[in-house]
C-alpha cells in the first residue's frame, strides 16, 4: 500500500500542470468565454493569471536544455495543451468556432506540429480534435457533424502537412550546416597541408586543429597583404596565388585579390593552360598581346579579359609547390623589373609560410612538453601500478586521441603476456586476458624492442594484436611501444584508432617517451610493492610480520569496542621446536614454520589475520568470533600440523603444537591485555601437557 500510494503521489505530481490545463479546458467547456470582450470579470482574470504562471514556468523549463528526452517530451505536451487552450478561449471570446478568428487554431496546430518533439506532434493533433469536439456539440450546441468534420479535416491537414515539410525543411539546414562546418574543417586540413604546417594526415586533437586554424588565418592574412601590395603598385587587373595539392595533381586558389567580377573557384588541373606551363617549365612564364576571351587561364571561368600575363613558380628547394599570377588589362608586358618584384613577393611569401611551421611546431612542441611534463609529474606521484597505468593512459590520449588503448605486462619467466588494463572501443573484450608468447604484434615489440607496425596502418585480417581470437576490429591506426627498463621490456602500451594516420611521425616520438617514462614508472611500482611487501610481510613464511600485526590486532580492537563486536585472538606455537632444529638441522626446522604458516592461511576465514609473531610463534586475528568458534578453528590447525608428515634425511618427522585462546571484550579491554591473557593460555597448554588447546 506504500508502495502504491508513492505511486500515485509521483503520478500526481508529474501530472499536475496537465490536469490544470484540463482544469482550464473545462472553463473554456463550460462557455465561461462566450459573452464577449465586455463580460470578462476577476474569475476570468483568475484563471489568465493561472495559465500565464504554468505556461511561463514551462517555457523557462524548456529553454534550460538540461532536460531528459522523456521529461522534453512531456514539456512539449503541456505547452502544448496550455496552446490550444488559451486559444479556444480567445476564440470564444471572439465569436466562437464559427467566428472571424477561428482559423488562429490553424496556425496554433501547425505550430505545434512543426516544432513539438516525436511523438508530440502527432499526439497535439489529436488533442486539438479531442478539445474542439465538447465545444461543438456542447457548448456551442451545434447539432451538425460536417462543419466539426471540416474543421477536422484540416487540423490534420495543416499538422501533417508542417510535420512534414518543416521537419524536412529544418533537417536540410541542419544537414547543410553540419557539411558547411565539415567542409570548413577540410579546407583548414587543406591548407595547413598545403602550406606545410602540419605532416600528411596527421589526424590530431581538437585543440590542434584550432593551431591549424589560427596558423592559416595569419598565413592569409600575410599572404593578401603581399598579394594587395602586387595588385596596386604594378596596376594588376587580378593577382592570384595558386598552391599544388598533396599530389601535385590540382591546383587551388589560396588568395587572391582582383577586380574581375567573377572568378572560378577551381580546382584546377595542374597541367591547364598558361598555369600548367609555369609547373611544367618550372620556369617564369611572361605573355604579351593575349587575344580577347584566352582560356588558357582557368580561374577566369568565361575567358580572360587581360592583354598581359605573368606567372612565377614557387619554389621550395627543388620543387614546385605553387604558382604566383598577375594580369593586366592594359597591353603593356611584365618587364624584367617587375618579373624580379614578383620574384622578391615569392620570397616573402615563402619567409611567411616558414615563420608559421616554426611557429605552428614551436607551439606544437610547447604543448606535448607541457603533457609530458604533467605526465610525469602524474607518473612521478603514483606508486601503485592501477595509478601508473591510468597516468599513462591519460597522457596518451592527450597525446593522440585513441579509440582503443591498452597495457600489458611481460613475465620472462612465464613467457606470458597479460593485459593490465583496456579502455576504449571493445575493452571489455581484453581485460585481463592473459596469452603466452607467440607471433603478434604485441609479442614481436617485446622481442625486438621496437614500436609495431611500422607505418601505424591495421588490417585485422593480416596482423593479431593480442591472439588470433582475441583480435581487434574496426581500427584502421595501431601503434604497439615497448615499455623497456634498462635492456628488458616489461610490456607495451598499445593504441588504436579508426582514422587512418592516427600515430604517425608528428605524434610519435612524444609517444615513445612517454612510453619510456611509463616503463621506469611500472618498475618502480613493482619495487615499491616489494618493499612495502617486505616491511609487512614475514620473508619466511608470507604471513603478517610482528608490527604490522601489533598495528592491525590495535586497530581491529577499537573497531570491534565501537561497533560491539567480539574479536578472538589465538596464538600458537609449535612444541619442542628447539629439538627439531638440534635433530634435523634449521633447514628442517624452516620447512615446518613454513608449513604451518601454510596451513593457517588455509583454514582461517577470509577476514581473518595470520602473522608470524617471532621464531615458531603464530598469531592469529579472528573478527566477528567467540571463544567457542575460536577453539574450533585452533583445534582444527592442532590436528592438521600433526597429522602431516615431514620427509627428512633422518626420516620421517610429525610435530605438535598448542595454542592459546582468548576474546575482546570477554577476557581483556585493550590490545595489550588480550594479547597478554592469549600468551598465558598458551603456556597454561604448554605447562599441562602440550598438543592441545587451551581458552583463557
Amino acid at each position: 500500500m506504500v508502495t502504491a500510494a508513492l505511486s500515485l503521489r509521483r503520478t500526481v505530481r508529474a501530472s499536475a500542470v496537465l490536469l490544470a490545463a484540463l482544469a482550464l479546458a473545462s472553463v473554456v467547456w463550460l462557455g465561461a468565454f462566450q459573452g464577449g470582450p465586455s463580460s470578462l470579470g476577476l474569475e476570468h482574470a483568475a484563471a489568465s493569471l493561472l495559465w500565464l504562471a504554468l505556461f511561463g514556468h514551462r517555457v523557462a523549463l524548456r529553454a534550460q536544455a538540461i532536460e531528459t528526452e522523456g521529461r522534453g517530451a512531456r514539456l512539449d505536451l503541456e505547452l502544448g495543451v496550455l496552446l490550444l487552450v488559451a486559444s479556444h478561449a480567445l476564440v470564444q471570446l471572439m465569436g466562437g468556432l464559427e467566428g472571424p478568428l477561428y482559423p488562429v487554431i490553424y496556425i496554433v496546430v501547425a505550430f505545434l506540429a512543426s516544432f513539438a518533439r516525436k511523438p508530440m506532434g502527432h499526439v497535439l493533433v489529436a488533442l486539438a480534435l479531442a478539445i474542439e469536439a465538447p465545444i461543438w456539440f456542447m457548448t456551442e450546441e451545434h447539432t451538425s457533424a460536417r462543419p466539426f468534420a471540416l474543421h477536422g479535416v484540416f487540423i490534420v491537414f495543416f499538422g501533417v502537412l508542417n510535420m512534414m515539410f518543416t521537419r524536412v525543411e529544418i533537417a536540410r539546414v541542419r544537414k547543410h550546416s553540419i557539411k558547411a562546418l565539415d567542409e570548413d574543417k577540410a579546407k583548414v586540413r587543406e591548407e595547413s597541408r598545403m602550406f606545410r604546417l602540419v605532416a600528411p594526415a596527421s589526424g590530431r586533437a581538437h585543440d590542434e586543429e584550432r593551431l591549424f586554424q589560427s596558423s592559416v588565418e595569419e598565413v592569409h592574412h600575410a599572404l593578401y597583404h603581399v598579394l594587395h601590395l602586387l595588385h596596386r603598385s604594378l596596376d594588376l587587373h587580378t593577382c592570384v596565388l595558386l598552391m599544388l595539392d598533396e599530389r601535385g595533381e590540382r591546383l587551388r586558389i589560396v588568395e587572391l585579390v582582383t577586380n574581375a567580377d567573377e572568378i572560378a573557384e577551381g580546382p584546377f588541373a595542374a597541367g591547364e593552360g598558361a598555369l600548367g606551363a609555369v609547373v611544367r617549365r618550372q620556369t617564369t612564364t611572361n605573355l604579351e598581346h593575349i587575344r580577347p576571351n584566352y582560356k588558357g587561364l582557368p580561374y577566369y571561368a568565361d575567358g580572360a579579359p587581360i592583354q598581359a600575363f605573368i606567372g612565377v613558380p614557387v619554389r621550395e628547394g627543388d620543387q614546385v609547390r605553387g604558382v604566383l599570377c598577375g594580369d593586366r588589362l592594359a597591353d603593356r608586358p611584365f618587364s624584367a623589373r617587375e618579373e624580379e618584384i614578383f620574384e622578391t613577393a615569392i620570397r616573402q611569401v615563402l619567409r611567411a609560410l616558414e615563420n608559421e611551421r616554426v611557429f605552428v611546431q614551436l607551439e606544437r612542441g610547447k604543448r606535448e612538453q607541457s603533457i609530458l611534463f604533467s605526465a610525469s609529474q602524474m607518473l612521478g606521484a603514483a606508486l601503485n601500478e592501477a595509478a601508473v597505468i591510468d597516468a599513462g593512459l591519460e597522457a596518451s590520449q592527450q597525446i593522440a586521441p585513441y579509440d582503443f588503448a591498452a597495457i600489458t605486462l611481460y613475465d620472462a619467466d612465464s613467457k606470458r603476456h597479460s593485459v593490465r588494463k583496456a579502455v576504449g572501443v571493445h575493452a571489455d573484450e581484453f581485460q585481463g586476458l592473459n596469452f603466452r608468447d607467440n607471433n603478434s604484434l604485441t609479442a614481436m615489440a617485446v622481442k625486438n624492442h621496437h614500436y609495431l607496425p611500422y607505418r601505424g596502418d591495421f588490417d585485422p585480417r593480416q596482423q593479431t594484436v593480442y591472439t588470433r581470437r582475441e583480435n581487434l576490429r574496426g581500427m584502421d591506426s595501431l601503434l604497439i611501444l615497448p615499455l623497456i627498463v634498462r635492456e628488458d621490456a616489461i610490456g607495451t602500451l598499445a593504441l588504436a584508432a579508426r582514422r587512418r594516420d592516427a600515430f604517425g611521425d608528428s605524434v610519435r616520438p612524444a609517444l615513445q617517451v612517454l612510453a619510456n617514462q611509463l616503463a621506469v614508472s611500472l618498475s618502480n611500482a613493482k619495487a615499491v610493492a616489494r618493499l612495502e611487501e617486505m616491511a609487512t610481510t614475514d620473508g619466511l613464511t608470507g604471513c603478517l610480520n610482528k608490527r604490522s600485526f601489533l598495528d592491525e590486532l590495535e586497530r581491529r580492537v577499537r573497531s570491534a569496542e565501537r561497533f560491539g563486536r567480539k574479536l578472538s585472538l589465538i596464538v600458537t606455537d609449535i612444541d619442542h621446536f628447539k629439538s627439531v632444529n638440534d635433530t634435523y638441522g634449521h633447514a628442517t626446522g624452516d620447512v615446518v614454520i613454513r608449513e604451518l604458516g601454510q596451513i593457517l592461511m588455509r583454514v582461517k576465514r577470509e577476514t581473518d589475520l595470520v602473522a608470524r609473531f617471532g621464531g615458531e610463534e603464530f598469531c592469529v586475528l579472528c573478527e566477528e568470533t567467540d571463544t567457542e568458534g575460536a577453539i574450533l578453528l585452533a583445534e582444527r590447525v592442532r590436528e592438521e600440523l600433526g597429522e602431516t608428515v615431514f620427509q627428512t634425511e633422518n626420516g620421517k618427522l610429525q610435530v605438535r603444537a598448542s595454542l592459546g585462546v582468548a576474546t575482546f571484550p570477554t577476557h581483556a579491554k585493550t590490545p595489550e591485555g588480550l594479547f597478554d591473557v592469549t600468551d598465558k593460555a598458551l603456556y597454561a597448554a604448554k605447562h599441562g601437557g602440550r598438543n592441545q588447546v587451551v581458552a583463557a
